[in-house]
């Protein structure tokens, strides 16, 4: 690794830490970096995310802006790949030693998103992803299994790709 590179990485780091920063009020809030985030369940997938949380005074709940890139192979160029990126918000709260957050019940079946962020200290986060059907007595459609867990980590965060060029895709705020 060169010595830029070694710079580039320790600089990041240092802005990957969490930052106490004052509140209103002079309350101390915290900001945390989950700086990299890639599926663990689907090892093949160009699909990335990260995300800055603000956690709030108290220490009981956050709210994480989170980015995501996507490569996705080009159906005009096999050689390129498209790079999309979108953006989101979500809140969670904290239970135990994970933060925790639940969107729903939407739909007809009632389904829940429930997404879980467990900290292994640093920069060592995980992601997990899971959708829930309340109602499963509502439509056939319903009856279904709930869907798998889908699981984004730190590790293995480094991906082979199927082109040789890259080009922008949709970007998204």
């Amino acid at each position: 690794m060169s010595s830029a590179s070694r710079r580039t990485r320790a600089a990041c780091a240092l802005r990957l830490a969490a930052v106490l920063t004052l509140a209103p009020g002079g309350a101390v809030a915290q900001q945390i970096a989950v700086p990299f985030l890639a599926s663990a369940t689907r090892p093949s997938a160009l699909e990335f995310e990260g995300a800055e949380c603000d956690v709030d005074p108290s220490g009981r709940a956050m709210t994480c802006r989170f980015q995501q890139l996507f490569l996705t192979p080009s159906p005009v160029a096999p050689d390129t790949c498209l790079a999309t990126t979108n953006g989101y918000d979500r809140r969670f709260e904290k239970q135990g030693a994970d933060w925790v957050s639940r969107e729903g019940p939407d739909g007809a079946c009632g389904v829940v998103d429930v997404a879980t962020l467990k900290d292994g200290g640093g920069v060592r986060w995980t992601l997990e992803l899971r959708k829930i059907v309340t109602r499963r007595d509502a439509s056939p459609q319903c009856r279904a299994a709930d869907e798998p867990l889908e699981t984004l980590s730190w590790q293995n965060i480094r991906r082979e790709l199927p082109c040789k060029f890259i080009q922008p895709g949709a970007l998204r705020p």
